[in-house]
């Protein structure tokens, strides 16, 4: 995967003592006005190049893409932050309580490797495994099974009616989202190199086996205990999108979002954000009738083209110029990792560059004749374009804002991990490297959080759905955390031993009320070399 890879960044890291602590709290920061917060010891940890460029100012789309270099923008707007210690939902602290957790492993039957954890409408829980595939635990089930690419799996496209060679193929399963009863989608990683394999220069080999790998699986289990898959190949074929040829850059899908209201999915993926048919039963046809009308055009001589094609409509990044020299055509993307569905169906998305407020179904221009929801063009430019500065966030400001272009000294990329829109409309928005952002509904920054050498490497946030509070999981550090008020925490790493010292890679709630149970994704420690030396858990809270 381009960017923050899941077991590769933080690897060998893992061994740091934990500091561990039952309450603590932490006033609320400001938003800094000058101090851009790059000097020694403070650079981010090092990503891949990402992906595509933004369009320019006008109508015209970009040029065919090529992999990107590098990332730059301004401070966002900062607004005064009233009610610095106000209760985020979440009532007075609750103390760990052990009994509250249960937890499965290797022992059960669990991967090495916890990526992600979900479950579906009928109780099933789904795991993303890793290289151990995707692992299910039935309702009252005391063992998991693990389904591999032998099962079905399938984390590849076929090119021109083929699948590539046993050996060339690859599992890797990063992320899952509960559907209906019995259905599950999983993303994958693709092999490396795939966003931009696609794009050598000509005469040199593409190979198919790495630019058509990962993407998304919709699967359902049948009642004998088999899988059926359908697989979503996400890609835009040959002039389906404004401005482009054929479109091959997301490969690697970190986190998926079922929006069951509207009938959709979200991609969170390496370079930008998909949309996806959760209903989708294969091939080239998107079945929903008003997405369909919204996304048809017109080529060049009249010829009608479809944006929408094989369950998907491909892709959204605020991403902006970079300026070590290079020409203004040398963009970054970044991977997206936070994403959250707003109450009116726009989406916040959120990057290692920076977070925008894609609007899918409040873009007030569209095509003739098809209105504006659903507009996948229209919405796209509201967030790229130039003059759409305001609506790519720089939540941990760059030295230098747009239109400057700021050179590698001058970033500091956000590095956003996961982002988690409260029910007042504030923006809770975790950081790999910088902790959290507060942001307002109109995407103001009105503040930070764990901003600490031992705090701010966060991976994963989850919204409590019984009492309103915020759930923390750390990369490395401190654990899993749970925050009932603005800087008032209470750490569950009593209650979890060694798991404590593990990345929380995925949160999940479902449920509400005293019903509701919280999911929680330990990955696994890795020595230098990359071998996972303590195994990964499941773990279930079903506490207040």
């Amino acid at each position: 995967m381009s960017g923050l890879g899941q077991g590769r960044w933080w690897a060998g890291v893992l061994g740091l003592t934990l500091l561990l602590s039952c309450h603590g709290s932490e006033q609320l920061q400001s938003p800094p006005s000058t101090d851009d917060g790059i000097g020694e010891g403070n650079e981010p940890p090092p990503t891949e190049p990402p992906g595509e460029p933004p369009p320019g100012e006008g109508e015209e789309p970009p040029p065919e893409e090529g992999p990107d270099s590098g990332t730059p923008v301004d401070p966002p707007p900062v607004e005064p932050d009233a009610g610095t210690n106000g209760p985020v939902g979440g009532g007075e602290p609750i103390p760990p309580d052990s009994a509250s957790w249960r937890f499965w492993g290797t022992a059960e039957g669990g991967p090495r490797e916890v990526l992600g954890v979900t479950q579906d409408e009928g109780g099933n829980i789904w795991v993303a495994g890793g290289e151990d595939g995707l692992c299910l635990l039935r309702p009252g089930a005391t063992a998991l099974r693990c389904y591999t690419l032998a099962d079905g799996l399938k984390p590849w496209a076929p090119w021109k009616g083929k699948d590539p060679a046993p050996e060339a193929r690859y599992l890797k399963v990063l992320s899952v989202t509960g559907g209906p009863a019995g259905t599950v989608f999983v993303g994958y990683e693709g092999r490396p190199n795939c966003e931009s394999e696609f794009y050598k220069a000509p005469g040199v080999f593409e190979d198919p086996a790495i630019y058509k790998s990962g993407d998304a699986d919709r699967v359902e289990l049948q009642p004998d205990g088999t899988l059926r898959v359908v697989h979503y190949d996400i890609h835009s074929p040959a002039h389906s999108v404004p401005g482009y040829g054929h479109r091959e850059k997301l490969c690697s899908v970190n986190r998926i979002i079922w929006d069951k209201a509207r009938n959709s999915l979200w991609f969170a993926s390496n370079h930008g954000l998909a949309w996806g048919e959760p209903d989708y039963q294969g091939g080239e046809a998107c079945a929903n009738a008003e997405v369909v009308a919204a996304n048809a055009w017109v080529y060049t001589g009249g010829e009608k083209r479809q944006r929408c094609k094989f369950g998907v409509m491909e892709h959204i990044h605020p991403a902006i110029a970079m300026g070590d020299g290079t020409s203004e055509d040398s963009r970054l993307a970044g991977d997206v990792w936070g994403v959250a569905v707003r109450p009116d169906g726009d989406v916040w998305l959120g990057t290692h560059i920076r977070t925008t407020r894609f609007k899918i179904m409040t873009n007030a221009v569209g095509h003739e004749g098809t209105g504006a929801p659903w507009n996948f063009e229209m919405a796209r430019k509201q967030s790229e374009e130039k003059k759409h500065v305001a609506n790519r966030i720089d939540l941990w400001p760059d030295a230098v804002a747009e239109p400057q272009f700021p050179t590698h000294a001058q970033r500091k990329d956000d590095l956003v991990s996961d982002l988690v829109l409260m029910p007042d409309g504030t923006v809770w928005v975790s950081s790999f490297a910088w902790g959290l952002a507060k942001m307002s509904d109109a995407g103001l920054v009105t503040g930070y959080l764990l901003e600490g050498d031992g705090d701010r490497n966060i991976s994963s946030l989850e919204l409590d759905s019984r009492d309103g509070s915020l759930w923390i999981g750390h990369r490395w550090g401190k654990g899993l955390r749970r925050m009932h008020g603005e800087g008032a925490f209470v750490s569950h790493n009593p209650a979890l031993g060694g798991l404590s010292a593990l990345p929380v890679w995925d949160i999940q709630m479902v449920g509400s009320g005293d019903a509701r149970k919280v999911l929680v994704a330990f990955s696994a420690q890795r020595d230098a070399a990359g071998a996972i030396v303590r195994p990964g858990a499941i773990g279930v809270y079903s506490g207040k």
